[in-house]
């Protein structure tokens, strides 16, 4: 009997952990994050290929950029089935990692997916070099994780095809 007991105990303490995991410390990231829970409800919701280059190595100079980051490629519209799965990816607790020490890696972001509705524009650039992900809330950083989701890179890939930076991340 201490036996089950001590197993539903442990099992609830785990349960309330990944629930608070799933909780951002930081109030700015809500909106972005309801947002994200149904993209479905998104009156725009498009992917863009930003170029992941150094600072010194940009491929091009004068083209229209996104938080500072150059966009080398025409929007894409997000099918609903792509909106399902990334909806599903950005509410997925273990999606993230934000107990973690900074790795010493410089944020270059390879992908920039744009989210709006009547009251919310929502940007969520994608480093796949360091793992690690920004959300912007009308223009400014509201919050920024390491991610460990193998489903961001795959549905990237997806809407990527001929992408040969894209298709070659592991």
């Amino acid at each position: 009997m201490k036996c089950i007991l001590l197993t539903i105990t442990a099992v609830l303490l785990a349960a309330c952990d990944a629930k608070n995991n799933m909780q951002w410390t930081n109030e700015k990231i809500k909106p972005a994050l309801a947002l994200a829970s149904d993209l479905s409800k998104a009156t725009i919701c498009e992917v863009y290929r930003v170029d992941d280059s150094y600072p010194n190595k940009q491929k091009l100079q004068n083209s229209e950029k996104l938080h500072g980051y150059t966009i080398i490629s025409k929007a894409i519209s997000l099918s609903e089935q792509s909106k399902k799965a990334l909806s599903k990816t950005l509410n997925n607790a273990n999606t993230y990692i934000r107990r973690s020490v900074p790795i010493d890696c410089l944020f270059r972001p390879g992908i920039a997916f744009r989210f709006t509705d009547e009251n919310i524009k929502a940007d969520l650039l994608v480093c796949f070099s360091c793992n690690e992900l920004r959300y912007y809330l009308n223009d400014q950083i509201a919050g920024e994780s390491y991610f460990k989701s193998r489903d961001l890179l795959d549905l990237t890939k997806k809407l990527f095809p001929d992408d040969k930076e894209i298709q070659s991340l592991k």
